[in-house]
């Protein structure tokens, strides 16, 4: 009896706890919140409480409305309410969402309460924020002028956090430097929901900054952890010296370069050193410019110095000459001392060249010359400035004391591309070479051509080339035939290739007759990468067959071919980390070999692997069984039965620091191979750069060891790299432009009596800016002939105006006369009916006008927050007009155009623009009286 008392009590405490949680009654009032279908549609909750009294007296009390942080209840937070017995009251809610609030979850609580606060009914709604991350990047000031070459230049990145979380940032400056490259720097920061923060770089102009005209910081903000790109910007550093030298600002500028002078110190090993000196550089000429390039070396032999790689070039305008060393690879190489003269048209589309060189390495070389032989050419290009679409024609003559022989080639190469899909390129040549000595002539030929392209999303492309045995070309006695095909299929990348080649080259004073046949296929399948993994797997077929080694195999008689064919399974598994700061791949080739003189197959592999972890890289090689007929055959040179093994095991180092003026590139290798024995390696490489030097020590150790044989070589070189002032080089006809700037105040456009002298006013020639010195003089030296614009800078209520002019002469001169401007200043006004006009929104900023000089459009402007309009502008008769598209709904203005005439240095005053507002329509209906 006791328990089932007791079993009572729990039931009855049961339904009161639960008709408080989900009927929300209590003393016969309920509460029920309508969640309308488009809640939270604009950043707005719309919804509406429904309380009902179900008692038999009134009911008094309040509603009260708590919102989290970001959210604002449009109507208040508290509303007293009054409902009489069976009544009901229906209260609409609008809750306002700002750019502030959280995401996620957040929770409004809705209590009904008596006058004395006590809570009688609650009920919670959630609504749910997406997360928002949001960011730009921007700079407070685009235009920074540097008058001062010795204050320093201040770089500020405003960044917005406009999303609904707090966010860690990296905003990287990217300072150029026209020597030493870029260099960069990091500033981190965090930045709280919906604020700004300001980051700042402060930087002193190196002496190649101060010497251009302008550059640009680079300002890209990176959000962490994933280093996600969420904005860039940039500013323009200008520089406002009164004497500026032309430079281009083009970044693909050919004729730009860097003037320098190395000088090092190696030492080679066993009492061996020898002594450097490189340099190169140019500078322009009142027309054209010089360019210099120098090589040379000397050992502490008594050999006499090498001279290479040096030689001396004029251009001007569309010719170029060059003296000194030639290095020309057309079909047939030449290189060595000679002459060489190049015509390009205006359009550098057409190029002609021809030249002669003398055989001969070294520009001081002793030897007579033509002695050691020579040769002449000439090319002529159509398409020379289009990489896509080309063709040209060659004639290459050579002396050849060494084979006794005068040879003659003639041909043809281009590049077709036909679309983003499909190109082409091909050569063909033929050949006429005499033997005097033997009384022969030889006709030879060559023919290659290359493609690539795509059908039905299929990959191909092919190279295939032939030059007969006697060519004297680049490639001798070559037969190759190479072909790619690979697609996609079901996210599957499929591929395979083929490649088949002859080698068998003939002269006439060497009998060799050497040939080496090879063939290859392989095919092979990429899996779409799952997670950090990826994986391939391929198939190949590998023959080669030659009597270039059959002395290797004790055979006096090289015309038997010896054959090795193997067949390969290949398997490729790579990584990656998330973070892409870890990757690695892993190799494994297995295979049967039939090599040479073997009645059966046997095994051979290799294992390769590499990890890269930022700056440092590992590889591993194990090799067992010749993968070629050359090993094979210098394996049997030694003697014995062993199978040929390698294998090989290397760390690098790559890495920069001091901003990037101290870069380390160091490594450590060891080879154990049959063919070499034990053989470990290594070098450090260490470079420190500055804008005016650099300097750098390179060093490398060697050390071979095989059965009673070792070898050890150790080797340094230390040098250092004197900067000397770069150029845009130029291969025109140069001028300089000096001009005068003064204030002209009786507006005669005459220096004379009365005017001043404009000192420390900006000036722009085209891009350029200027800030004239105390003489109100500005310089702007060896600019290229062309037309050059003079645009318009106000300034201190002063203006000049805008001219395109030519610089044809070695000196131009201009005078640039300030005008003083005057002010027209106007305003908005409303004028409404407030019983008959209709709703609106009243709008005093951001209303636009337009100002027309005749019928020119030259300026537009808008009012400020007080609906007021100022405009700096120059003498003359104008016309403003209002753009009613900037008006407020609901309001129009119906005189839209003044006219107004400027005055310097006086306040033209416009009328007030009058804005209405439109009218209710009133219905009134009439009754009879009857």
């Amino acid at each position: 009896m006791p328990f089932n008392h007791f079993r009572r009590i729990i039931v009855f405490f049961i339904f009161f706890i639960s008709s408080l949680a989900f009927a929300q009654t209590i003393d016969g009032l309920s509460m029920d919140i309508r969640e309308e279908s488009d809640m939270g549609r604009d950043r707005i909750i719309s919804t509406i409480v429904e309380i009902k009294n179900n008692s038999q007296s009134k009911f008094k009390g309040k509603l009260n409305i708590t919102v989290p942080t970001g959210f604002r209840n449009i109507s208040g937070n508290t509303s007293e309410i009054e409902i009489p017995s069976a009544g009901s009251i229906y209260l609409p809610i609008k809750i306002l969402i700002n750019s502030n609030a959280g995401f996620g979850e957040s929770k409004i609580d809705f209590n009904l309460t008596n006058f004395e606060n006590k809570i009688l009914l609650t009920k919670t709604i959630t609504h749910h924020i997406a997360e928002n991350n949001s960011m730009a990047i921007s700079t407070d000031t685009p235009v920074i002028y540097m008058s001062n070459v010795n204050d320093s230049i201040e770089v500020r990145a405003r960044v917005s956090n406009l999303g609904n979380k707090r966010q860690d940032v990296t905003i990287v400056f990217k300072i150029p430097e026209a020597d030493q490259g870029s260099f960069f720097v990091e500033k981190k920061g965090s930045i709280a929901v919906q604020k700004d923060s300001v980051f700042i770089y402060r930087f002193r102009p190196t002496n190649n900054m101060t010497r251009i005209p302008q550059f640009n910081v680079n300002i890209v903000g990176f959000r962490e952890p994933d280093k996600e790109i969420f904005g860039n910007s940039s500013v323009s550093i200008q520089n406002n010296s009164s004497m500026q030298r032309y430079q281009s600002l083009d970044n693909n500028n050919l004729g730009y370069t860097k003037n320098s002078i190395t000088a090092s110190y190696r030492y080679l090993g066993r009492e061996s050193f020898l002594y450097q000196l490189i340099g190169s550089g140019g500078f322009n000429l009142p027309s054209g410019y010089v360019f210099i390039r120098g090589n040379i070396y000397k050992t502490n032999g008594p050999e006499d110095p090498m001279v290479n790689n040096t030689f001396i070039t004029y251009k001007r305008e569309k010719s170029e000459f060059t003296l000194g060393n030639i290095s020309k690879i057309i079909e047939l190489s030449l290189y060595g001392r000679g002459a060489e003269y190049a015509f390009t048209s205006s359009d550098k589309n057409k190029k002609l060249e021809f030249g002669f060189i003398d055989q001969s390495f070294s520009l001081i070389e002793r030897t007579a010359f033509l002695k050691l032989g020579y040769g002449f050419y000439v090319r002529g290009t159509l398409g020379a400035s289009n990489a896509s679409r080309n063709i040209s024609a060659a004639y290459i003559f050579k002396n050849d004391p060494f084979e006794k022989a005068k040879h003659n080639l003639l041909g043809t190469d281009f590049q077709y591309v036909f679309n983003k899909d499909w190109k082409i390129s091909g050569k063909l040549f033929s050949g006429i070479s005499t033997y005097e000595s033997l009384n022969i002539t030889k006709p030879s030929g060559a023919l290659e051509t290359q493609y690539s392209g795509i059908i039905n999303k299929i990959n191909l492309s092919g190279n295939y080339s032939f030059s007969s045995n006697y060519y004297p070309g680049n490639q001798r006695g070559i037969f190759q035939l190479q072909q790619n095909i690979s697609s996609i299929i079901k996210d599957n990348s499929i591929y395979a290739n083929v490649m088949i080649s002859n080698f068998s080259p003939k002269f006439y004073f060497y009998n060799n007759n050497l040939e080496t046949n090879s063939s290859r296929f392989e095919t092979g399948l990429n899996f779409p990468k799952k997670k950090n993994f990826g994986l391939g797997i391929s198939l190949q077929y590998q023959n080669e067959n030659s009597n270039t080694y059959n002395t290797f195999f004790g055979l006096t008689e090289n015309k038997d071919l010896k054959e090795m064919t193997a067949k390969r399974l290949i398997e490729r598994v790579s990584w990656s980390s998330t973070n892409r700061k870890h990757s690695s791949i892993v190799g494994i080739e297995t295979g049967l070999v039939n090599y040479p003189d073997s009645e059966k197959n046997q095994y051979q592999m290799k294992f390769t692997g590499t990890y890269a972890y930022k700056w440092l890289n590992f590889q591993l090689i194990y090799q067992y069984g010749s993968y070629y007929l050359s090993e094979y055959a210098f394996s049997k040179l030694l003697g014995g039965n062993n199978t040929y093994k390698k294998t090989l095991a290397s760390a690098f180092i790559t890495n920069t620091m001091l901003k990037g003026k101290l870069s380390i590139n160091s490594g450590f290798s060891y080879t154990d191979d049959t063919l070499y024995g034990k053989s470990p390696s290594g070098f450090v490489n260490v470079k420190y750069s500055k804008e005016r030097y650099g300097l750098y020590l390179n060093s490398s150790w060697f050390n071979y060891s095989m059965n009673n044989f070792s070898n050890n070589l150790f080797t340094i070189e230390a040098g250092v790299t004197i900067n000397l002032r770069s150029n845009n080089l130029d291969p025109g006809k140069k001028s300089n432009i000096k001009a005068f700037v003064y204030y002209d105040r009786n507006n005669n456009n005459i220096y004379d009596e009365g005017d001043e002298k404009a000192t420390g006013y900006i000036i722009m020639l085209n891009n350029i800016s200027f800030k004239t010195d105390e003489d109100g003089a500005i310089t702007y030296r060896a600019i290229p002939y062309n037309k050059y614009t003079l645009r318009q800078v106000i300034q201190q209520g002063w203006y000049y105006d805008e001219t395109e002019f030519d610089v044809n002469t070695h000196q131009h001169f201009l005078q640039i006369p300030l005008h003083q401007n005057g002010t027209v200043q106007g305003k908005i006004m409303y004028e409404y009916d407030t019983k008959t006009a209709v709703e609106f929104e009243p709008k005093s900023g951001g209303i636009a006008f337009d100002i027309y000089k005749g019928d020119k459009l030259i300026r537009h402007t808008i009012t400020d927050d007080n609906g007021e309009i100022v405009s700096f502008i120059e003498s003359g008769e104008y016309k403003i007009k209002l753009n009613e598209n900037s008006l407020a709904a609901n309001t129009y203005c119906e005189n839209t155009l003044q006219e107004f005439k400027v005055v310097p240095g006086k306040i033209s005053q416009l009328n007030p623009f009058i804005i209405k507002v439109k009218e209710k329509k009133i219905r009134v209906k009439k009754f009879d009286s009857k």
